[in-house]
């Protein structure tokens, strides 16, 4: 074998390992799939969509969230056609999504987590100001900690109220416990 195909064929290999490791392929309207063992991902984050993103043959199986941040999306179809586009589906991000159409969230509320900018207490993702140090994973975690200080707070406001600050503490303790097996089944601590 000459220098030249030897080194031809170390950089096909080479380049057949790097694919390999990122694992990554276009989809969709131009969104990207991250085939990872632990998160695969439909990525469609900042790409001026105007519509939800749906294929156009057959459903994407095995992606567990979708993430839609910083976009121009209007409206979310009905959970049941996204359950047939994307059945192994966990979770959707349409945060930054300035002209999201709150009030028609409500139909996936008990369907699918959804992370969005619908919370009135909450200040809307700047997607012009975006961390991209913070992924979907990140923003994730970040909302879930906000949900859980709110949760904790009107427990201990209730617990006052009715005088049962040992049943809310065991109550406290065992949501706790939860939300550490959630960082860990996510990656974000060890065991």
């Amino acid at each position: 074998m000459t220098s030249t195909t030897r080194g031809a064929l170390i950089l096909v290999i080479l380049s057949l390992i790097a694919s390999a490791s990122s694992r990554t392929i276009p989809c969709l309207d131009g969104c990207t799939c991250e085939l990872s063992e632990h998160d695969p991902v439909i990525r469609c984050d900042s790409l001026g969509l105007e519509r939800f993103p749906l294929p156009h043959s057959s459903p994407l199986r095995g992606f567990h969230y979708l993430a839609l941040t910083c976009n121009d999306i209007e409206t979310i179809p009905a959970i049941s056609l996204i359950k047939a586009s994307f059945p192994d589906l966990q979770g959707i991000d349409v945060q930054g999504n300035t002209k999201l159409n709150c009030t028609a969230l409500k139909h996936l509320d008990s369907e699918i987590p959804l992370l969005s900018d619908c919370d009135e207490t909450k200040e809307p993702l700047q997607c012009d100001n975006l961390d991209k140090s913070c992924d979907w994973k990140c923003r994730a975690l970040t909302k879930l900690k906000e949900m859980w200080a709110k949760f904790k707070d009107l427990v201990n406001r209730k617990a006052k109220e009715w005088q049962a600050e040992e049943t809310i503490e065991a109550a406290k303790n065992w949501f706790s416990a939860q939300f550490k097996k959630f960082k860990v089944a996510i990656g974000e601590l060890s065991d």
